[in-house]
């Protein structure tokens, strides 16, 4: 249980840098910018090797050192990748780094290779779900998920890595591919939470109910289900609207058709809405989270919606079972049978006291255990580990 003050500005650190490695500037903003922020208020000089969208002046005005870096995440082309190899290189060796930082597959790698070339003392490699590659039946994924292990088993295979999981699942799979010795793993629950960000506010009651996905636009994330759930809800006459918010992800094997898309909300299966600037008010307009993914790291979505008191309905998989105790904070149903989704759904949208009860044991078991606070001091003390 947490019990921390609030994080306060120290100088102890002796202007030790660090570097994140990060796909993409718009992932970083949502789950790393406040980790960055900290390390900065802890005297670390902040570095960010990324590829930079739209988030440029927000991270140069909080003092972080931005680099550009054009990775391409769904190339398998050599020349591609080489490139973004050579980035990483010659960036670690312009900034010589005291720690790195890199999540995600693509980083971990290449940000491992320089790691390992420069002898960086502290290397955190971050797994934020295994990813495609590891969960994916498709061809591509299990053709290079041999290649990976055996790279990551070169590169992540030493005393100065420290790898972080988000869940026991994933750290199963970590061992089972042999990417990380079991000594290596630690455990650290996703990114954290902003809890006086998303809390509860009073909505309007008297409209239709809305039972809120907020995901990116990938099978999945167990879309289609909430579609065909949707249709359920249609043919009982039931009373809700099935909202979709999240952006597109075209570089993403997973991502759904346009013309899917058109065809459901042309059908009021669903709505979406795309990229939502202000998330808290979309959760407290809501009655239920739903989020039928078919696997997840940590997912951050379902902790800001626990810590705006919602009741939640998620798949029994890896990362969502982390966040939802079924029949306390919400409701788990088996994965991919989209008529016990929609059935769990109903439950709860037939019972207001169900869905209070539920929304206040979200509340408090995030504020406890999945703070943003929380989550940095642990990632600090990883950090540390051989400096």
């Amino acid at each position: 249980m947490s019990t921390h003050s609030p994080i306060k500005s120290q100088k102890s650190v002796e202007s030790k840098k660090l570097l994140f490695i990060i796909s993409e500037d718009w992932y970083f903003i949502s789950h790393r910018f406040f980790l960055a922020k900290y390390a900065k208020l802890q005297g670390y000089d902040v570095y960010l090797l990324t590829r930079v969208t739209k988030h440029e002046n927000i991270i140069k005005k909080s003092g972080i050192n931005l680099i550009h870096w054009p990775i391409k995440r769904r190339s398998v082309n050599l020349f591609n990748e080489l490139s973004s190899i050579k980035i990483v290189l010659k960036t670690i060796r312009m900034v010589k780094p005291d720690i790195i930082h890199a999540v995600a597959l693509k980083p971990i790698l290449y940000g491992a290779i320089g790691a390992k070339i420069f002898n960086i003392k502290s290397r955190v490699f971050a797994f934020a779900g295994l990813g495609y590659v590891f969960s994916s039946s498709q061809y591509l994924a299990r053709f290079l998920r041999p290649i990976l292990s055996s790279a990551f088993k070169v590169f992540l295979h030493n005393k100065s890595s420290v790898i972080i999981a988000q869940n026991q699942d994933d750290i199963h799979l970590l061992i089972k591919h042999n990417i990380a010795h079991n000594q290596q793993i630690k455990l650290i629950r996703g990114s954290g939470v902003d809890t006086e960000k998303f809390k509860q506010s009073p909505s309007n009651s008297n409209t239709k109910p809305i039972i809120l996905l907020p995901a990116r636009l990938l099978w999945d994330k167990g879309i289609g289900d909430f579609a065909k759930a949707s249709a359920i809800f249609q043919k009982k006459d039931l009373p809700a609207r099935f909202v979709v918010a999240g952006r597109r992800d075209d570089d993403n094997p997973e991502s759904i058709p346009k013309n899917i898309i058109d065809g459901w909300k042309a059908n009021n299966l669903l709505e979406v809405m795309g990229h939502i600037e202000d998330m808290p008010a979309l959760y407290n307009s809501s009655s239920i989270v739903c989020l039928p993914s078919f696997r997840e790291g940590l997912p951050k979505s379902l902790l800001e919606a626990a810590s705006s008191s919602k009741p939640i309905v998620a798949y029994d998989v890896p990362g969502c079972r982390e966040v939802v105790i079924d029949g306390e904070n919400g409701i788990l149903v088996q994965a991919r049978d989209y008529q016990a989704l929609a059935q769990a759904l109903e439950v709860l949208i037939k019972n207001s006291n169900l869905r209070a009860s539920m929304g206040s044991k979200g509340r408090r078991m995030v504020k406890n255990y999945f703070s943003q606070e929380e989550i940095a001091l642990q990632t600090k003390k990883v950090w540390d580990h051989n400096l």
